[in-house]
Formats: C-alpha cells, structure tokens, sequence
C-alpha cells in the first residue's frame, strides 16, 4: 500500500453496481507522471469533502488493481482527501504534456492502456438511442440503495455518445465517450433545449473540437484518454473508450 498524489483527470457517469451501489470509473496522472485507474468508487455516496471533480488533485492510499491492467489501482477511500483544485490549464499540461502519444498504435505498442492520444481531428459526435430505463437487476439494485441513504440515484442517460476521430498517424476510430462530463450535459441540456442533442453536437464538433478553436488549423486540439476495457466473459472483447480530458494544441512525444 503506497500514498500516491494524483491530478484527477476524468471521470466516468456513474453506474450501478451489485457491490458498491453505483460506481466512477477515475482516471488521472501523478505528480511521479505515471498514469492511475482508480477503482472502484462510489463517487457520489462518499462524504461530501472526498467527493473530487475533474482537475482536482487529490492524495490517497492505493493497492494493485485487481484487472490485470498496469495503470489500475484500488484507492482506500477512507485516506482519500481533496488538496486542491488545479486551475490553471498551463499547470495541468505539465503534469499530462509529457505523457502524450501520437497515436492509439504507439499507445499500445507500449503496453499502455490508459494515457492521452493527439487527436488530429474529430470527425463525428454520434448520440445513439439507448434503453431510457435501468435494467429490471439494475432498479431492484437502485431500490436497496435508496434503503441505505438519501442520495438520489443516477440517472438513466437514454442515449450511447461515441467519437469518430482521427490520431496522427492518420488512423480513424470510434470511440465510445463515456465522461462524467457528456452525461451530465445531456442532463443539463434537456432541460433548457427542445432539441439536445444536436445543441449537444454542435457544441462540440464547432466549438470545442472546432477545427479554429486554437487559432491554428490542422493542429491537434484534443488530448483524448483512451481506456482500454477487456470483458473476459465476452471472448476477450476489447474497446478502447474516450475521455475527453482536454481541448488545445497538443505536442505528442512518441
């Protein structure tokens, strides 16, 4: 068991779990530049002053994951603290900019299945219709957890996002974005417009992902964190999944 200190990334919209009630997936870099998966967490149900946000730098006690993967780690949720916030978007490429790789190839080839890959664009946010309910399993699971405590729980998002999006090497994939950050914008986005997602779309394909967002066209606008997901029972079936974690130039090192 090891104190690790670690810039907080991203984070997955939560899911429902049989063990812990609901759990986020984390991801994020430490100040030793090595890259972590913290699970599991039960983000939402953890005291209000350990319940961190993306970019934020937080230090806790970390054990081997249990996944087989080099980056994933188990976090003892009761020496977890908040330190601070990290505002500064300079201060945040220090930690990451070194880490970067120019392709999903490169990424793999070094063993890695968590850390940033340039993107050299992005060609299509898709938004597919998906079951607006939880599973029977999953609402029986949801009905105990509102036994146990007051939190409301995690909205069903209706729909899977995905981003088509080309690395440097020229590559194209498709990868399902699953941030903490696109289900909560769809949440937000319902509410104020008839038509979410396409306002979902347009924000960013032309402002986020925009090919002028940088002021230099053609240049990598986004750093995308790819988390490689293996379902043994499925045959071995492996996905590499978005977080978008940053929107600017990005130098790649490899």
């Amino acid at each position: 068991m090891v104190k690790e200190r670690i810039l907080v990334t991203v984070r997955t919209y939560p899911a429902i779990s049989a063990k812990y009630r609901e759990v986020v997936c984390t991801g994020g870099i430490t100040d030793a530049g090595e890259w972590r998966r913290l699970v599991p967490v039960p983000l939402r149900l953890l005291e209000k002053d350990k319940q961190y946000r993306t970019f934020d730098v937080i230090e806790v006690a970390v054990g081997r994951g249990k996944d087989g993967r080099p980056e994933t780690r188990t976090p003892q949720l009761p020496t977890l603290r908040v330190i601070r916030p990290l505002k500064d978007w300079h201060a945040r490429c220090e930690w990451v900019d070194p880490t970067i790789f120019s392709s999903l190839k490169a990424m793999a080839d070094a063993e890695k299945t968590l850390a940033p890959v340039a993107v050299d664009d992005v060609l299509e946010f898709v938004a597919k219709p998906d079951t607006p309910e939880w599973s029977p399993a999953q609402r029986e699971k949801l009905r105990q957890q509102h036994l146990f405590g007051d939190n409301p729980p995690p909205e069903k998002i209706p729909f899977k996002f995905r981003f088509r999006w080309r690395d440097m090497d020229g590559a194209e994939h498709n990868s399902w974005f699953m941030a903490w950050e696109v289900g909560q914008t769809w949440r937000e986005y319902r509410k104020r417009y008839d038509d979410p997602i396409t306002v979902m779309r347009d924000k960013w394909m032309n402002d986020l992902c925009g090919p002028q967002r940088n002021g230099k066209p053609g240049a990598p606008t986004v750093g995308l964190l790819c988390l490689w997901r293996v379902w043994p029972a499925q045959g071995g079936c492996r996905e590499w999944n978005a977080l978008v974690w940053g929107l600017r130039s990005a130098e790649p090192r490899m």
